[in-house]
C-alpha cells in the first residue's frame, strides 16, 4: 500500500511516497495527494522518490499529467532521486513536457528560488 507523507514548506508542497506498486489504489493515493499538492496554491509541487525503487507506468502518467495541469497555471512539477529506468523515461518525453529532474530536495528548493528570481 502506498503512503505518501505530505509537507508544506514555504514555496513548495512535498510528497514523499514510501512505496509504490502498480495496483490502482496506489495509483489512486498518489492522485490525490497530487490533487491535494496542486490545490495548495504553492509554485511548486516537490515529489521525493528516495524511498521508491520503480514507478508503475500508472504513475509516470500520473506524474506527467500533473505536469502538465501546474505547467499551465506558471507552476513546477519538481521529481527528486527519481529512480534511474523512470528517469531515462521522463528524459526520452519532449523537453516541454517533462517534469524537473534534480538530485535532491536540496537542489528543487534552489530551482524554485531561481525561477522566483527570474519571474520577479
Amino acid at each position: 500500500m502506498l503512503d505518501v507523507q505530505r509537507e508544506e514548506l514555504p514555496q513548495a508542497y512535498l510528497l514523499i511516497p514510501s512505496y509504490l506498486a502498480a495496483n490502482t489504489t496506489d495509483s489512486e493515493v498518489l492522485a490525490r495527494a497530487l490533487h491535494r499538492a496542486s490545490r495548495a496554491g504553492k509554485p511548486a509541487v516537490v515529489v521525493d522518490l528516495s524511498l521508491i525503487d520503480t514507478l508503475s507506468n500508472d504513475a509516470i502518467e500520473l506524474l506527467l499529467a500533473y505536469t502538465f495541469v501546474l505547467r499551465a497555471q506558471s507552476r513546477q512539477l519538481i521529481l527528486c532521486h527519481t529512480p534511474q529506468a523512470s528517469r531515462h523515461r521522463f528524459q526520452c518525453i519532449d523537453s516541454n513536457s517533462q517534469p524537473l529532474l534534480v538530485a535532491s530536495v536540496l537542489d528543487a528548493m534552489q530551482e524554485i528560488e531561481l525561477e522566483a528570481s527570474r519571474t520577479s
